[in-house]
């Protein structure tokens, strides 16, 4: 099991702290030897692969130290996640490689004199405080910093809501932003993008408020000086419940019956799948949709001599073991896991980009554009 250091290692000769991070068994045999960079806050540090991926903090300040810790323990494990993951991760590994750091200095090469360090660039996530520092970067370094602590659809969700806050933000230093301009941009979300003012209550101002209080807090490096979202709320319509929230019988009846009757689609076969098959698998577990949709070949399994299904997609991001119920064994379920491809069993990757901020396994018939 790959070694977890949750604070960072203080040598105990010179009282500098370090990063301290095994490199995981199964990708060690193809990534060792290999050089990488990783932040040390404004500053990228080059740093050989190997069983243990060790780096100074520069810093003996303890609490300077969790700080840096944090960012570059959390960068770190997204590298080793996304080499699990392959291309389809989206990760771009030019940005710790060096490929796309700033370019060094022609004489200062030539002569031998430059760095073996370079300053962040503006490819990186990763700002100096003295350079500009948009909204979407302010994203990416909370992605980063988050990428063990939050699950992936919370992060996916949230990008979503950044997308439309950055496009409003444009080239603005998040720095400069105040709770009028954060007031305007959930205006605008409601009278021009269509959003209810529920939904950007709850969706987009809870994310925005979330990684704005990170960037203020320590854990942030305390990039900003307060959190401008604090207090920020449209005034929501009043609702008057027209009915229960629970489906009626006769309707339970009549969408169960339906998705029987759902064929199969030369043309986009995953999304009839899930029309298919996930009205019943939520009917017999209680599971949620997207919990189910996405749901891959591999997650079906024998266990204890039963057939279970593996919930790795959750709300609280811990997976969760479901047994199937007879009755979707009877209608075919397993025959259909059985002659799927490998991969997910109810939305195609190849029409779903990793930055998203849709939810993995709602097909809707294309390419999804930003």
């Amino acid at each position: 099991m790959p070694l977890r250091v949750a604070r960072p290692w203080k040598d105990p000769k010179t009282g500098v702290y370090h990063l301290r991070q095994r490199t995981p068994r199964s990708l060690l045999g193809e990534l060792e030897g290999r050089i990488i960079r990783i932040p040390i806050r404004d500053v990228w540090f080059p740093v050989t692969v190997g069983p243990i991926v060790q780096l100074s903090l520069r810093t003996k300040e303890p609490s300077e130290a969790r700080i840096r810790h944090s960012i570059a323990d959390g960068f770190l494990k997204r590298l080793w996640q996304a080499e699990r993951s392959g291309p389809k991760a989206g990760f771009d590994w030019s940005i710790c490689d060096g490929s796309q750091l700033s370019k060094r200095d022609t004489d200062s090469v030539a002569n031998g004199t430059h760095s073996d360090t370079e300053r962040v660039s503006s490819q990186s996530p990763f700002k100096a405080d003295s350079e500009l520092l948009t909204v979407a970067n302010l994203f990416e370094q909370w992605a980063v910093y988050s990428a063990d602590k939050k699950a992936a659809n919370t992060i996916k969700r949230y990008r979503g809501s950044f997308r439309s806050f950055a496009a409003f933000a444009k080239s603005r230093d998040a720095r400069s932003l105040t709770a009028d301009d954060v007031f305007a941009w959930a205006e605008m979300r409601r009278d021009v993008e269509g959003v209810s003012a529920r939904a950007i209550n709850k969706n987009d101002l809870v994310a925005v408020s979330s990684v704005f209080r990170w960037a203020s807090g320590r854990s942030g490096g305390q990039l900003l000086s307060k959190n401008p979202v604090t207090g920020i709320a449209l005034d929501e319509p009043r609702i008057v419940a027209q009915r229960e929230r629970t489906f009626r019988d006769d309707e339970i009846r009549a969408i169960l019956s339906a998705a029987l009757t759902v064929k199969h689609d030369d043309h986009n076969p995953t999304r009839a799948a899930s029309r298919r098959w996930c009205p019943w698998l939520t009917a017999y577990s209680g599971a949620r949709i997207a919990e189910l949709t996405n749901l891959e070949k591999r997650d079906i399994r024998h266990e204890a001599g039963i057939m279970v299904m593996d919930l790795r997609v959750t709300k609280t991001g811990e997976l969760r073991t479901v047994p199937l119920h007879a009755h979707l064994i009877d209608q075919g379920f397993l025959v259909f896991v059985a002659t799927s491809a490998p991969g997910p069993l109810f939305y195609d990757p190849k029409r779903h980009r990793k930055d998203s901020g849709y939810s993995s396994g709602v097909d809707r018939g294309g390419p999804i554009s930003s």
